[in-house]
């Protein structure tokens, strides 16, 4: 390993600077999805049934309980929805409205938790294959002066160059390829969760509505 470092050039330092980064972004997102990762459709139920029995107090205390964007939101119209009952100041019908905006307001907070640091991910693994290509370029460009030096074709003396121009697009590819993997799948997981907020909240108006 080491020797591809040293043959490819200097350009393998930025390349495994990426590498390192890339890593760490994905550990540390990883850790946050799974942290995020409950049943969700069971909470919005259990939630829902509180609800429309009138134990607003369960029901909180249910989205406290849990972690993720999912019991967040509920949690943010839940705690609402108390307060304005509480209050006694609007009809059901101006309750609802205020709740519905509450939780849809409160939604993007919600994800920002799992969306940071995913654009990074995505820089990462555009810039790495660029690093590889000016390897290679330069890779070439020291083939040929050595070969302009040597007044010749000397295979040992253009090798070095030729490995830098390799090992560096090899190298780039290597970063980007499960760089833009990982992307769309934590992508897809943030499309998985908007998904669920977005029936939640329907789900909990039509409770409220019912109790």
């Amino acid at each position: 390993m080491m020797g591809y470092l040293l043959d490819g050039g200097w350009l393998m330092l930025p390349l495994l600077i990426c590498s390192i980064a890339l890593l760490a972004i994905v550990i540390d997102r990883a850790r946050a999805f799974r942290a995020a990762s409950i049943d969700h459709e069971g909470l919005r139920k259990q939630v829902n049934a509180a609800v429309a029995a009138g134990q607003l107090d369960q029901a909180i205390t249910l989205c406290e309980q849990s972690t993720g964007p999912v019991a967040a939101t509920l949690l943010a119209g839940l705690l609402r929805l108390k307060r304005l009952r509480a209050g006694g100041q609007k009809s059901a019908a101006e309750i609802e409205i205020t709740v519905s905006k509450a939780m849809e307001d409160f939604a993007p907070k919600a994800m920002h938790g799992l969306e940071r640091r995913l654009n990074a991910i995505v820089l990462i693994a555009s810039i790495s294959p660029l690093l590889g290509m000016t390897g290679t370029v330069t890779g070439m460009i020291r083939s040929f002066g050595v070969m302009a030096a040597s007044a010749g074709l000397d295979p040992g003396a253009v090798a070095g160059g030729i490995a830098e121009a390799l090992i560096t697009t090899a190298a780039g590819l290597l970063i980007a390829a499960p760089g833009v993997v990982i992307y769309n799948f934590f992508v897809r997981k943030i499309e998985e969760y908007t998904m669920s907020i977005e029936g939640g909240i329907a789900e909990l108006m039509e409770a409220i509505a019912e109790s």
